[in-house]
């Protein structure tokens, strides 16, 4: 049963590479944000001057934690709890999913609003949530954009890369119910307006997490659209989703981190917002 399982599997992802493979939107806007993503990186870290030393700085800062994680972590939890956090432990999936839903009914929630989060498309929560009859609305633009047309996100980064503006007016004409220029400004407008509804109606706010510094009990987000922003204030309750890898010593090592993420993933000095 599982050979026959795994074959079909294969067989699955061997034809949907064929079909990217032989798209040539799909390949040159790879090809473009590729290149653009690398050599954002390269000048960031150029004009920075002396790169290699803060990434190593960071990576020592990585190990560091990783091997006293017991004591940062149960530090984290300790200061996190005094500032009125509620912290939950999940061994698994099912037990992340579990005790979201728990908080959800806890609340009566109907709607929850997002931010962009890897943990959660891993444990496949949008699906759980609108299972439990909750509405569930990603707020970031790409992420917003693959919801609307069932997908899964095809970049960490840029999630909706695959899609061109033309494609995207088309699904948003549907959401709007009339016809949207495929200007990226009317869409982008309709879309702000749309979330803006969103961000004051929803019951929960949930976002993932960048760092979590361990000597005050803090959870930082770093984004570039101010979603992350709207949807860690505005609802009442907010779910914080937070591998514990996420964990740093402190705030001086954050400086180490805040330089080198943003240039490294966009090729920014900053995000927008942190």
């Amino acid at each position: 049963m599982t050979a026959v399982h795994t074959h079909s599997m294969n067989q699955k992802v061997k034809k949907r590479a064929e079909l990217a493979l032989n798209d040539d939107f799909l390949r040159n806007a790879v090809r473009f944000t590729t290149e653009r993503l690398r050599n954002g990186k390269r000048v960031a870290s150029e004009q920075h001057g002396n790169w290699e030393e803060w990434r190593e700085r960071g990576r020592q800062i990585r190990l560091h934690t990783i091997a006293h994680l017991d004591y940062y972590l149960n530090l984290f939890v300790e200061n996190a709890r005094a500032n009125g956090v509620h912290i939950h432990f999940a061994d698994t999936a099912v037990d992340a999913v579990r005790i979201t839903l728990d908080i959800a009914a806890h609340n009566q929630a109907r709607s929850v609003v997002k931010s962009k989060s890897m943990v959660s498309e891993e444990l496949h929560l949008n699906q759980a949530l609108e299972g439990a009859d909750i509405e569930t609305i990603e707020s970031d633009l790409g992420e917003y954009i693959i919801q609307l047309a069932g997908e899964a996100p095809s970049h960490i980064v840029i999630p909706a890369i695959h899609k061109n503006r033309y494609q995207i007016a088309e699904l948003l004409s549907k959401e709007a119910g009339e016809e949207l220029s495929a200007d990226t400004t009317i869409l982008a407008g309709f879309v702000r307006k749309k979330l803006r509804e969103k961000f004051l109606e929803a019951d929960i706010g949930m976002t993932g997490c960048n760092f979590a510094i361990a000597e005050t009990g803090s959870m930082v987000l770093f984004e570039n659209e101010g979603n992350a922003r709207m949807v860690s204030t505005l609802p009442k309750t907010q779910i914080t989703l937070m591998g514990m890898e996420r964990i740093i010593p402190s705030w001086t090592d954050l400086e180490v981190m805040a330089t080198l993420l943003p240039r490294s993933a966009t090729g920014q000095k900053l995000t927008m917002y942190m």
